[in-house]
């Protein structure tokens, strides 16, 4: 296994392979001749070519501070204390990238001081807490990721000054950007007005989509993304791209109780000090960043995803992530007169020039990658073809806040092809494909059959085409699912791949796929947006709404009945009814539903809350009169409830295995 990007020597992996499985000649072979063949490269390679992926901007303007905890000379910025050991992994190995093991010594744990009363608590997990003292208390920006890690960074903080909190801000819905909010304030002090919570209006309803429709899917594909079912470590996840760790504990959240408008700006004086907050859509549509107009400091949330070049479409799965609105989110930053700029993720900057470099740097490569696939896609280019075309120029690739580390240049382009086009590349059979088990009983055919696609796979692999190998693998392991053997050659395959990606997400998602194709996946580790807080914040309609889309349509082709939930602590009603193999929600109490509950959203929380034991709440409360039937019974509800689907366990959602 190798660390560099080398030539495919494909067309000679297969001529290999055809030869030593006996072929025909009646099949037509195609010899290794072509210079166009020889000369094919990886994606990743195609991604990096040419680039020197070990250099660094380095001038009289952007420069790293000697602590390797900043950018600049340190004349404002100070680093007070190293705290611990990196939580990521920094050794050298052979299975890792140099360059990502790079990026992992740029992530040292330190609370940082960036002025008199603004300080960071770097390298603590994925997020960085920030702390603004002000006369009378202090305010947080971005609480952390868990209530744990918020307590290990409060801890730091509390070294510093005991005032009380008195404002939390989110910068935007993410997990890591809230979820430890319980570590500094409670329900009772935000209900009182004592400390604020300050975010854009659209957080809460966002925050609730966390555990919408597609929620397992998403905690799912996450974990593969984060290489939670793998040990941390060389054969592991080495950081997380935006930092060290993502450190698990308990989710919290609290809803906002100042709302900041779409596209708005907040001018407040908290404990005496002076901010703008203003809305800057961009990676997501809720992002807020922080300006201290007397201080001349930013603190730019997730707009710059720290030292990598930004997810502008993440692998995990997300809806569209316009790259047009997040460069021009950049622009407004750059209006602000900035002497330090400080992030959720990524070192502090230091110096006005140095800032003003960043900011250009990262919406100029923003731009660029939208543009340049603009262009190409007018020129009838598909998602394949446009990967192999546009990269970065060298004085952005090379840019030490640009490395592909986190997001790819590469996944980014095939997200704006879709995002704009949509799946058709225009060719008619894409309409109309055979189906997928179909086309692999074929292609195994096609390709002289199982034994051959091995071989095959086993000459791609000795010349380094890893992908190549794992494509042709996936039709035996599709049409037999059992087939061991070709499973762990191709989980080889792609923890041989790994080792060769400076980009911790496809990485990890190669590690986690070996993992799935090999049985020993670990699901003690797993990331789950659950938990009692978002399940209580999500709107009574969201929770009716998710349920019409587990309907299980087969079972209820020829079934018509309707439920309704009336709550008299909230005074809402919804009536969820089934019709020929469609749940339809309604916002109100229709008249004649089969079956009636009257009950209060309290006790549907309680439902929510004790998952697998729901059976167990609804009794105690059925015996209580807190949960009661005015029509119908628990028998009707029973059925009822039976006709949509159950959540599958983890174990049981194969990603990778078709």
């Amino acid at each position: 296994m190798t660390n560099t990007f080398k030539k495919m020597a494909l067309p000679v992996a297969i001529a290999s392979a055809l030869l030593v499985s006996g072929f025909t000649s009646a099949t037509p072979v195609v010899e290794a001749t072509s210079k166009v063949g020889q000369e094919l490269q990886t994606s990743s390679a195609a991604q990096y070519q040419n680039i020197d992926l070990n250099a660094r901007y380095k001038n009289d303007v952007l420069f790293e501070h000697e602590s390797n905890l900043l950018w600049g000379k340190g004349d404002r910025i100070k680093v007070l204390s190293k705290t611990g050991e990196t939580l990521a992994y920094t050794e050298e190995s052979e299975h890792v990238h140099p360059t990502l093991t790079k990026h992992s010594r740029k992530m040292d744990q330190a609370v940082i001081q960036v002025d008199d009363n603004v300080y960071l608590a770097y390298g603590f997990g994925l997020d960085t807490p920030v702390m603004i003292e002000g006369d009378d208390g202090i305010i947080i920006v971005d609480p952390g990721e868990s209530v744990q890690m918020a307590e290990a960074a409060k801890a730091q903080f509390r070294q510093i000054t005991d005032k009380p909190v008195t404002a939390i801000i989110y910068s935007h819905n993410h997990i890591d950007h809230i979820s430890g909010v319980r570590a500094w304030t409670t329900d009772e002090k935000v209900a009182s007005g004592e400390v604020k919570i300050i975010a854009q209006e659209g957080l809460t309803e966002a925050v609730a989509n966390w555990s919408s429709n597609l929620g397992t899917l998403f905690g799912h594909r996450t974990s593969y993304t984060g290489a939670k079912h793998v040990e941390e470590g060389e054969h592991g996840t080495v950081n997380d791209g935006l930092g060290p760790r993502f450190m698990q504990g308990d989710i919290s959240f609290i809803e906002p109780n100042t709302l900041i408008e779409a596209n708005g700006t907040l001018d407040i004086t908290i404990s005496g000090v002076r901010m703008q907050i203003v809305n800057v859509p961009s990676e997501t549509k809720d992002e807020v960043v922080v300006y201290l107009p007397e201080q001349k400091i930013l603190h730019a949330a997730e707009v710059l995803q720290g030292e990598n070049f930004p997810n502008l479409h993440t692998i995990r799965g997300t809806k569209f992530r316009d790259p047009s609105m997040w460069f021009k989110g950049i622009d407004v930053m750059r209006q602000f007169d900035t002497e330090v700029m400080i992030n959720s993720h990524g070192r502090p900057v230091e110096g006005k020039e140095a800032v003003a470099d960043v900011l250009t740097a990262y919406r100029d490569a923003i731009q660029y990658t939208h543009d340049q696939t603009i262009r190409h896609m007018n020129k009838g280019l598909t998602p394949d073809e446009l990967v192999e075309v546009v990269k970065l120029p060298k004085h952005l690739a090379e840019h030490p806040w640009l490395g592909e580390h986190y997001g790819t240049v590469a996944h980014a382009v095939r997200q704006i092809y879709v995002g704009y086009n949509g799946f058709f590349e225009a060719d008619p059979w894409q309409l109309e494909p055979m189906a997928y088990e179909q086309r692999a009983k074929a292609f195994v055919e096609i390709m002289g059959g199982r034994d051959n696609i091995i071989d095959t796979a086993k000459a791609a692999m000795k010349a380094e085409n890893y992908t190549f190998a794992a494509e042709i693998l996936s039709y035996p392991i599709t049409v037999n699912k059992d087939d061991m053997e070709a499973r762990l050659l191709k989980a080889q395959a792609y923890k041989a791949w790994s080792a060769d990606q400076v980009n911790i997400n496809w990485r990890n998602w190669a590690l986690n796929a070996a993992a799935e194709l090999e049985g020993t996946r670990d699901f003690s580790n797993m990331i789950s947006f659950a938990s009692v807080d978002v399940l209580t914040a999500l709107p009574s309609k969201q929770i009716f709404d998710m349920m019409t889309s587990t309907l299980i349509a087969e079972n209820s082709l020829d079934v018509n009945m309707m439920l309704t939930y009336n709550f008299s602590d909230t005074n809402e009603a919804f009536t969820i009814e089934i019709r020929n193999g469609i749940a339809q929600l309604h916002e109100e109490s229709v008249q004649g539903a089969d079956v009636q509950i009257d009950t209060t959203r309290a006790v549907l929380n309680q439902i929510l809350i004790a998952g697998p034991n729901a059976q167990q709440v609804i009794g105690t409360n059925l015996q209580s009169g807190a949960f009661k039937f005015s029509n119908g019974d628990i028998k009707g509800f029973g059925q009822f409830m039976s006709y949509f689907d159950k959540p599958m366990t983890p174990e049981e959602i194969m990603l990778i295995v078709r």
